[in-house]
């Protein structure tokens, strides 16, 4: 073998180890930089990694391993899965690059704090086998069922709101309804293919003591009852 042949196969066999054994925090460097997802720490590979602490929006997520499926990078698309540990009913995949990005096959339930939205409602949300996915800024795909149960000091406390996300206008859209008191809450999500978000909640009540007791937590009153919107970027 001659000596240029060695060098090249050296050669190649180091970048074929700096890519086997990629430590997962370059992945995850963007992610970490986010004022919208922290984690304490990362280790491991690309391929099998796992992000400490991780919280989204302030809301604490947990561990989660993660692996990035080489198939997907044939295609120019990187294909994220995250699952939390040890739960392994909590999970999801991330889209990025390629033709689609978003989200896939997303199963979690966690406790939320909208208040860093904008919204003073918090309590336990959950998703079952959610999409959001969007192609060209347009919404290409939804699915799925996102439940969220109010608790806290909000006179929504109690409530559970369900709906499932449809594809509207090439927004990614969720309305979710349910029972409050002696009236009913509507929970409007719209997020487009830029990352901004519109969050509306809307309580038809007669009930005047909890009128009050909203517009007191910012809402505005409305003609069936009280309102609050929100909107902001990811």
């Amino acid at each position: 073998m001659s000596n240029r042949a060695f060098v090249a196969i050296l050669i190649a066999a180091l970048v074929l180890m700096t890519v086997i054994l990629a430590p997962v925090g370059l992945l995850t460097g963007a992610m970490a930089g986010s004022s919208r997802v922290g984690m304490t720490s990362a280790s491991g590979t690309v391929w099998a990694g796992r992000l400490n602490d991780v919280a989204i929006a302030g809301n604490p997520v947990g561990d989660l391993k993660v692996g990035l499926s080489p198939f997907s990078l044939a295609t120019g698309q990187m294909r994220l899965s995250l699952r939390r540990t040890p739960l392994a009913d909590a999970r999801v995949v991330l889209l990025k690059g390629g033709r689609a990005t978003g989200v896939e096959g997303l199963n979690l339930r966690t406790p939320i704090d909208l208040t860093a939205a904008g919204l003073p409602l918090s309590g336990v949300v959950g998703f079952t086998d959610v999409a959001g996915v969007f192609r060209e800024e347009r919404c290409l795909r939804a699915k799925g069922r996102v439940q969220l149960i109010l608790a806290g000091d909000s006179p929504l406390r109690g409530a559970v709101l369900s709906g499932e996300p449809v594809c509207r206008s090439g927004v990614w859209s969720a309305t979710l309804v349910g029972p409050a008191a002696d009236g009913k809450a509507t929970l409007a999500i719209r997020i487009d293919g830029k990352g901004r978000y519109q969050l509306e909640i809307m309580v038809a009540t007669v009930n005047e003591v909890m009128i009050q007791g909203l517009l007191g937590s910012g809402f505005l009153r409305d003609a069936v009852g009280a309102r609050r919107t929100v909107e902001g970027r990811l």
